[in-house]
């Protein structure tokens, strides 16, 4: 007979000798062992890839950290200084507590003209060849976000600021901003009150010869015609000789006289006027002194508090932070060794031998070490902690110095003026004179003037306030400007790379850290089969073989290898018959949840292991759409289950015997009609009819996820083996799978791992 008798009863067969396997199997690839508690799947996830996680976050922590230093460069920094007085320091003008109300207002606007257009604008005309400009595409848009220009409430300066990588660069562009400020706008103020000063002399001349016309070298004006002439009082404006106009912009210096026609002026209506100046530079000379001491007192306090926290002890929390410093740890373990060896061998000899004292020497040594290393510990940290106080004491130290230079400037410019003023009052003539309007009140020399002058004594009166205007300007242009540079651009300096290297080094890390939460996070969402402990967890079925081989590596060519995993396939096979075939059990279907994992391996091997044992064993390859078992047996697909079904042949022609005295049933040619006839009551006669003959029948089955007719075949068996391949299925579908076919209700049912490592195939 070409097959197998498919009779009702048969006897199970004396068992034979095991001819050797055609089956070469071996054990995987060496792979991290999984973590023991079986909970800790971020662990075993990244001892899986570590490799990858290396070389993967090498790359991207190398290049977030050449970005880290590249972006965060520590940059140069150079700053100018500018002082706003408060009010401006000017002979000509006695409303200083109104400058005081608008000194805000006044250096918000400076601040905002020194990053404006047309300042930035005349300060690229010098620094337009850096190469930090040059770089720039815009240099304005640049300038206007890089610069900073920062004004403190209360203070009076103004800092301008500049970052950047150049640091010969950094200054020339804060040097050429405050020039540029300087030069368009506080220079601009003194050359408007230049051209403001020169058309009021212009004015006052004409004027002085509109007066000169209309008057006579007696004090009597000339006949206009059709009308009468107007007395002149004695006294104005008469002069006999014509006067030269006063030059433009001539200023009159208390020392050297001033103008004839300011002089007469002064002397016969505004005589106490340089008198009032007198006085309040004779108070300012009086006041500063004292506002001087005051600023040199407050001066003096804070630098005896900078000198304080210089020279005060170490406090008692500098000394306990200290204490848990790994270097006074490890020194204070030395001396205590050092005085133990000591203790021990005074105890045991005499105190005065040499190894004790020379022990006892080393004592004490490291006992001044620990000392000192304390001390410097402590001086070290506590500097660290009154740094921030120390700056701002100093700033502040700085910011009164500057108070007390502009005092003691003001006070020697006030002396100064008092003593021009003094020389200016001394040469002017006594007003003896009566009856010339000199030493008289405004409303006594207007009763001097007849009715008929009056068009002259407006004309008169409106020259005299022109001269005391121009008078104003001239004392008002030596007065020294309000806004005035007190620092050039400082020397560059470099801020503490401390940021730069924290932040390189954190991208570096970043980078690990990136690739490992990317590997877990792509593990959690698949959560593919990656140790025992995790399989033994997914369901109800319990695990009942472990093969520490993967189906590709089972035609390896090491001999240890192989064994193993045979010895697997046989522990299996003991499994199998032991608990489940000596109960009557003749049919077995071996699945997966999906393709791809290893269930014909299993199905072959445990198959070639029962018949070696001396089952009468069949393997039946129900895997219709994707066979594989004629490809293990290394036989043709023809006459299989697909042609049985369709009734184009009979068991005994499908049947193929092997030389390992395995049968097979391949799966044939797969067609539609097949799929219709692998159902129902024909599919249940089939495998009625193939467990006749045989004592035990191997069904390899489809995925039992995707495919209805594997459920039809698992159903119908007595014994179902769910296969898990490591790191090809996943937790999630395998517990699906688990559940179908406990809900289907099979009297047995297990899982079998695959591609275990060497300590989990032990157990």
């Amino acid at each position: 007979m070409n097959g197998p008798t498919f009779a009702p009863a048969a006897a199970l067969p004396a068992q034979k000798a095991a001819p050797p396997r055609s089956t070469s199997t071996g054990r995987p690839t060496p792979r991290p062992e999984p973590d023991a508690s079986g909970g800790l799947h971020i662990l075993t996830y990244l001892k899986i890839h570590w490799l990858m996680i290396l070389f993967c976050g090498t790359l991207l922590g190398g290049g977030g950290s050449y970005l880290a230093w590249d972006l965060l460069q520590s940059k140069f920094e150079s700053t100018a200084l500018l002082q706003v007085d408060q009010a401006p320091l000017s002979v000509a003008s006695n409303n200083a507590n109104q400058a005081r109300t608008e000194f805000g207002t006044y250096v918000k606007t400076a601040a905002n003209l020194i990053k404006s257009h047309f300042v930035l604008n005349a300060a690229l005309r010098e620094i337009k060849d850096l190469p930090t400009i040059k770089s720039q595409q815009d240099p304005i848009k640049f300038l206007t976000e890089e610069l900073v220009v920062a004004a403190s409430d209360g203070s009076e300066l103004i800092k301008i600021t500049f970052a950047g990588h150049n640091p010969s660069d950094v200054k020339k562009i804060v040097d050429a901003v405050q020039a540029a400020f300087m030069k368009e706008v506080a220079d601009q103020d003194a050359a408007k009150k230049k051209l403001l000063l020169a058309d009021v002399e212009k004015l006052r001349d004409e004027m002085h010869r509109l007066l000169r016309v209309r008057t006579t070298g007696t004090g009597r004006t000339e006949q206009p015609k059709g009308g009468t002439g107007a007395v002149l009082p004695v006294g104005e404006i008469r002069n006999d000789a014509p006067r030269e106009p006063a030059k433009a912009n001539e200023a009159p210096d208390p020392g050297s006289g001033m103008p004839k026609d300011l002089l007469d002026y002064i002397t016969r209506f505004d005589r106490t006027y340089l008198s009032s100046q007198y006085y309040r530079f004779d108070d300012l000379t009086k006041q500063l002194p004292i506002e001087i001491k005051a600023q040199e007192v407050l001066l003096k306090e804070i630098e005896a508090k900078i000198a304080a926290l210089r020279t005060d002890p170490v406090s008692e929390a500098t000394l306990a932070a200290i204490a848990k410093d790994p270097d006074i740890v490890h020194q204070n373990q030395n001396v205590a060794y050092a005085r133990q060896q000591y203790t021990s061998q005074a105890a045991l000899g005499s105190p005065t031998a040499p190894d004790v004292v020379s022990l006892k020497t080393e004592w004490m040594a490291q006992r001044d070490r620990l000392q000192k290393l304390r001390a410097e510990k402590a001086q070290a940290l506590e500097i660290s902690q009154r740094q921030p106080k120390l700056d701002q004491l100093a700033e502040e130290s700085r910011r009164i110095s500057n108070i007390i230079e502009t005092k003691k400037a003001s006070l020697q410019m006030a002396q100064k003026e008092i003593v021009g003023l003094g020389q200016l009052i001394s040469k002017l003539p006594v007003p003896t004179e009566k009856g010339t309007g000199i030493g008289m009140s405004r409303a006594d020399r207007e009763k001097l003037y007849d009715p008929d002058s009056t068009d002259l004594l407006m004309q008169d009166g409106a020259y005299g306030q022109l001269v005391s205007n121009l008078w104003k300007l001239f004392l008002e242009q030596s007065s020294p400007a309000r806004v005035r540079p007190i620092q050039q651009g400082s020397n560059p300096a470099q801020k503490d790379i401390k940021k730069q290297v924290i932040g390189t080094v954190a991208a570096g890390l970043m980078g690990f850290v990136v690739m490992a939460l990317g590997v877990v996070c792509f593990e959690t969402v698949g959560r593919r089969v990656s140790s025992l402990g995790e399989l033994k967890s997914a369901g109800p079925a319990p695990v009942v073989g472990v093969i520490p081989c993967l189906p590709g590596e089972a035609m390896g060519q090491d001999p240890a290898r192989r064994a193993a995993a045979n010895e697997a396939i046989d522990k299996l096979r003991a499994y199998v018959s032991q608990s489940w075939l000596s109960r009557g059990a003749t049919s077995v279907a071996i699945t997966s949840p999906l393709g791809d994992e290893g269930k014909a391996f299993t199905a072959f091997g445990l198959a070639s292991s029962l018949a070696q044992a001396g089952y009468k064993t069949l393997l039946v390859d129900f895997d219709l759409r994707d066979p594989a078992m004629h490809t293990y047996a290394g036989v043709p697909n023809q006459n299989g289950v697909c042609e049985i079904l369709r009734a184009e042949t009979d068991l005994r022609r499908a049947v193929q015997a092997l030389p390992n005295g395995l049968d097979l049933i391949p799966a044939g040619k797969w067609s539609d009609e097949a799929r219709k006839a692998a159902v129902g009551g024909r599919l249940e006669t089939l495998l009625t009819r193939l467990k006749e003959p045989y004592d035990c029948v191997i069904l390899h089955a489809h995925a039992l996820l995707t495919v209805a007719e594997s459920v039809e075949v698992a159903r119908r068996c007595e014994v179902v083996l769910v296969c898990a391949q490591y790191r090809e299925t996943r937790v999630p579908l395998l517990r699906k799978a688990t559940d179908r076919v406990a809900a289907m209700e099979i009297p047995y049912s297990g899982v079998v791992y695959i591609g275990a490592t060497g300590s989990e195939a032990l157990c």
